[in-house]
């Protein structure tokens, strides 16, 4: 009930409601809220694809300079929020940004091919792929170190090459965890706001605000944030279908993956490889705010700076350990009781990411409206909980079924209860997935927009929302000590998360 009670309240607020508002956006506005966010969707897709199987492919197979820097370095931009990348980039291309004003100095010729409108859904699409790759770069990462040599030995005896090897044999080896990450950016272009509000690109979520914020308009809100909860659910359906229908097993790296050691032209195609996303998807976004903060550091309230780091680090924190407790007593209660109403809850909870953050925190107004919890930190903890559940549930569970159940049955017999057997076995051997769950949790968390919009209680601001009123307010250098510091933290707390994952796939080995 925790993650499907915003469903339930919208629909039940989309039935109740009037239909004009229905019968509006449906001639005016529904059209080019649904094209937009497909076109938006297919776009980022297919340029986090590029940018995160084929980087994680060369850093799993191949030895070749800069491979141990790359390996580390391909995970950083997930550190940077969309909608920081978004505006940040579109303050580097405008008219008075770096690269113009290079090329009006030094390139004539070039400047009047770089004066264009960039503000564009293509553009959009492009820099929405950079920040999400790494969701599934991950996956793949993890997948093609998991695949052991004996598959590729196999296809080479059978005469392909290594690149025919990876399109008929890994690829489809690894398709589930593509499309787990795959599933992960769809859900987050479902859930931008930032980016897309600042583009000026019409979708579901610009559309949710706009009627809440802008026209006052409840029902409007209500009916294109249900709409928005069955497209999510037909993604959903889809990613659960192409991943059961491709599922199968195979035995964990049956023989150690030895990395090819390249030679040629070819160590250089694998650093430009992996080059072009790092510098597009951090380094270049990393150096502008960095310099923009030196630049703009004497102009900084530094009391309002350190309160508004304090807020995120706290609010996020909180709510990361709440996100822990929560998953972790449903995984537990799940593995003890191994009952199967417990097993559908324990996964009826993963839906709670799929939902946009609008969608959730929209349904929690109506559900409190009128009481004195709106506006309190408790509904927004509520709202993180409910959004981030799943991110925090799945390195729990998957450290949890890597333990038999012989250990469970032998503290049994030793005379520890469930409380006991949790405290004195299962949190000792699942630290690590608990700090797994805590850090992930944590980024995502301090990089929330929209619930952190509509939910905050009045006078407290992150460094998140500091940021987007910056940016709205065409103030961008000032915004970019705000960015800095949400860039530094998430940066940190991923090293860490990086440094657990080679621990998991032993990748000194793979």
């Amino acid at each position: 009930m925790l993650v499907i009670l915003p469903v339930f309240i919208l629909f039940f607020s989309f039935f109740t409601s009037g239909k004009e508002t229905l019968i509006y956006l449906l001639d005016t506005v529904l059209l080019d809220y649904t094209l937009n966010t497909i076109y938006l969707i297919f776009l980022t897709s297919v340029f986090a694809l590029l940018f995160g199987i084929f980087p994680a492919w060369v850093i799993s197979n191949y030895s070749f300079k800069g491979r141990s820097f790359f390996d580390i370095a391909l995970y950083l931009p997930l550190a940077i929020p969309s909608y920081i990348m978004g505006f940040t980039y579109i303050e580097i291309l405008s008219f008075t940004g770096p690269l113009q004003t290079f090329a009006r100095s030094n390139l004539p010729s070039l400047s009047n091919f770089l004066n264009q409108d960039y503000l564009q859904i293509e553009v959009l699409g492009i820099i929405l792929g950079l920040a999400l790759y790494p969701y599934i770069y991950t996956a793949s990462r993890i997948s093609f170190s998991m695949i052991g040599s004996n598959y590729l030995n196999i296809s080479k005896n059978m005469g392909l090459s290594n690149f025919q090897s990876f399109f008929k044999v890994v690829l489809p080896l690894s398709r589930p965890a593509i499309f787990s990450g795959l599933f992960l950016v769809i859900m987050e272009v479902l859930n931008e706001y930032g980016a897309v509000k600042y583009f000026g690109v019409n979708t579901y979520t610009t559309g949710i605000f706009r009627s809440w914020n802008s026209f006052g308009d409840v029902d409007g809100a209500i009916q294109l944030a249900s709409i928005l909860i069955v497209v999510v659910l037909i993604f959903f359906l889809i990613e659960r279908l192409s991943v059961k229908k491709s599922r199968f097993y195979y035995n964990r790296n049956t023989q150690l993956n030895i990395r090819y050691t390249s030679s040629g032209i070819k160590p250089l195609i694998f650093w430009v490889i992996c080059f072009i996303p790092f510098v597009l998807g951090f380094f270049i976004p990393f150096i502008f705010i960095l310099n923009n903060s030196l630049e703009t550091f004497h102009l900084a309230d530094l009391s309002k700076v350190i309160n508004l780091t304090w807020n995120s680090i706290s609010v996020s924190g909180i709510a990361s350990l709440l996100v822990i407790f929560f998953a972790l007593f449903f995984l537990y209660v799940e593995r003890i009781s191994k009952s199967k109403i417990n097993f559908y809850i324990s996964n009826t909870i993963s839906l709670g990411y799929a939902l946009p953050g609008a969608v959730i925190a929209l349904s929690l107004m109506i559900l409190f409206k009128g009481s004195l919890l709106v506006g309190t930190f408790g509904v927004l903890l509520f709202a993180y909980v409910i959004r981030f559940l799943a991110v925090g549930k799945s390195p729990i569970q998957s450290s949890l079924e890597k333990q038999p159940e012989t250990i469970d049955d032998t503290g049994k017999n030793l005379g520890l209860g469930p409380f006991s057997l949790l405290q004195k076995v299962h949190l000792p051997i699942n630290k690590f997935a608990l700090l797994s769950a805590f850090i992930v949790a944590f980024i995502d968390i301090l990089k929330e927009l929209p619930i952190t919009l509509i939910l905050s209680p009045f006078n407290f601001d992150t460094l998140a929302t500091q940021t987007y009123e910056f940016a709205v307010e065409e103030m961008l250098p000032l915004s970019s000590i705000y960015s800095l510091i949400i860039i530094i933290l998430g940066s940190l707390m991923l090293l860490i998360l990086k440094n657990y994952i080679d621990k998991q796939i032993d990748v000194s080995k793979s």
